[in-house]
């Protein structure tokens, strides 16, 4: 009763604000994948296209549908986390704490928001170890079935999935959980998680491994590398400093306690993973997937430290549950811009950097959900402007996919021709059959149009003060009289980034 109740609690909270603020970038990109189908993409497997397509077969281009999934994902995610605690001795106190302290990590909160890949890996992750326990307690075919289904869709939503995999793998060996290994079922579940990711790694190596080069580039042009304290340090930042004591004792419980010894497996998963992500420079937050097993099992340990302690049981989920609800705003949208601004000016909790992008007025996760429209409008514009015979043949050019995925999404309503980018998947789809001879590039280097076309104007300017400032005062230029033929150069366009 307790996890349902729970779940539907996160459910709810996730939709009050899902129709907030706009489209995230990342989103209009993935509904420009689901447009086109395939098994692979050249910065992700293809389930996130999938999803969306279905996000759209069933409620258009509704914002609130988008991203239902991501929120029915975070609520499944904490149920799932209270009914461990419960499987793990745990009563009333360990699973209410351990969902709560999940529910409102601002990770969480953050993901649980936006239909990206990173909404379903923790509920796929602890999915994948929860199965693995029950299977190899309780060696049944269909349960090893089901575990390999779970690692295949994982694959098939983030190459992440890898690396939990290696590592848990690596881990199990370490422990008397290897015995799985003779047994014909744990063989099986790798067969059927291998057989549903082949389509994605085979389209991959057809593509020359886009994935890689585009790894190999954000590490050196776009992340943020950090040292190793950092990038500890950094979980604490991600998944609210006072929750610390639930998974951190989680951690011990399972690295070391001896009602912990089932699961001990995980806890050396999670140090053998943290330190190969420190090692390949990984973003702070690829770790996060992680937290949910180590939560449920802090959750059992918390309580019985506190058993005889009501009153500080209460005041300690007390004052998670308050902690929570003050950073939520700054990690997802719950309120209107301008009463965000003024909360931010009283509490900030900005601390964690991604990448190197210039910080805004508002964080970088809700400016790649501003401006959108307007942008579209300003090319729009432009695009209205021209001769009707040139109009006619007038393609669009942007800098980056989420330039060209919003104009792809908005351009319609001004009867805009679909968008080109040489930015990762964009880049595939080519030239679309435009000949060049007239082009509106946005937010494209002059230096870099003046070489293809011997003629560029300047016919506008995106401004807004709420994107990232790389974003705006983006220039609208009109490119005539081209000097080379259009689809031989493009292939000097490609950025994998």
């Amino acid at each position: 009763m307790l996890t349902g109740l729970a779940g539907v609690a996160t459910f709810v909270f996730h939709l009050l604000a899902a129709g907030r603020y706009g489209y995230q970038r990342d989103e209009l990109y993935f509904i420009s994948c689901a447009r086109h189908l395939a098994w692979g993409y050249v910065d992700q497997p293809p389930l996130i296209a999938v999803i969306a397509k279905v996000a759209l077969a069933l409620f258009g281009d509704s914002l609130w549908g988008l991203r239902l999934l991501p929120a029915a994902a975070a609520a499944l995610t904490v149920a799932i986390v209270g009914r461990l605690a419960r499987n793990l001795g745990g009563g009333l106190l360990a699973q209410g704490l351990a969902m709560l302290a999940l529910a409102l990590a601002p990770f969480y909160l953050a993901v649980g928001n936006l239909l990206t890949m990173n909404a379903f890996e923790p509920l796929l992750w602890m999915s994948a170890a929860y199965l693995f326990v029950k299977a190899e307690n309780d060696d049944r075919l269909w349960r090893w079935v089901a575990l390999g289904v779970v690692v295949g869709l994982g694959f098939l939503n983030k190459y992440s999935m890898f690396f939990y995999m290696s590592c848990a793998c690596a881990a199990i060996a370490l422990t008397r959980e290897r015995r799985a290994f003779a047994r014909a079922g744990f063989w099986l579940a790798v067969a059927i998680a291998v057989a549903m990711s082949l389509p994605n790694l085979l389209w991959q190596a057809q593509h020359g491994w886009p994935q890689v080069e585009v790894l190999r580039n954000a590490e050196a042009g776009k992340n943020v590398v950090v040292g190793p304290l950092t990038f500890y340090l950094e979980q604490f930042l991600m998944m609210n400093p006072l929750t610390a004591p639930i998974w951190i004792a989680g951690l011990w419980f399972l690295l070391f306690a001896r009602d912990g010894v089932r699961l001990r497996w995980f806890g050396l998963t999670y140090v053998l993973l943290s330190l190969l992500y420190i090692a390949l420079k990984a973003k702070v937050y690829y770790l996060a997937p992680i937290y949910p097993v180590l939560i449920g099992a802090g959750g059992v340990v918390v309580e019985r430290l506190l058993a005889r302690r009501r009153l500080l049981a209460g005041a300690y989920v007390g004052l998670i549950a308050v902690s929570g609800l003050a950073i939520a705003p700054e990690a997802f949208p719950l309120l209107p811009i301008p009463a965000f601004l003024t909360y931010e000016h009283v509490f900030d909790v900005r601390g964690i950097k991604m990448e190197k992008h210039p910080s805004g007025a508002v964080p970088q996760q809700f400016a790649d959900m501003l401006g959108w429209p307007e942008l579209t409008e300003s090319v729009a514009a432009a695009y209205a402007a021209l001769p009707p015979g040139e109009r006619r043949e007038a393609a669009l050019m942007t800098h980056n996919y989420g330039q060209a995925a919003a104009l792809d999404f908005f351009g319609p309503k001004y009867g805009l021709p679909l968008a080109l980018s040489g930015h990762n998947n964009y880049f595939l789809y080519g030239t679309r059959g435009y000949s060049g001879d007239v082009v509106i590039a946005v937010g494209i280097d002059r230096s870099l149009l003046d070489r293809e076309w011997r003629s560029v104007t300047r016919a506008g300017t995106f401004r807004n003060a709420f994107v990232l400032p790389d974003q705006s005062d983006l220039p609208i230029y009109i490119c005539r009289d081209r000097i080379h033929d259009f689809a031989a150069w493009w292939p000097a366009t490609r950025r994998y980034i």
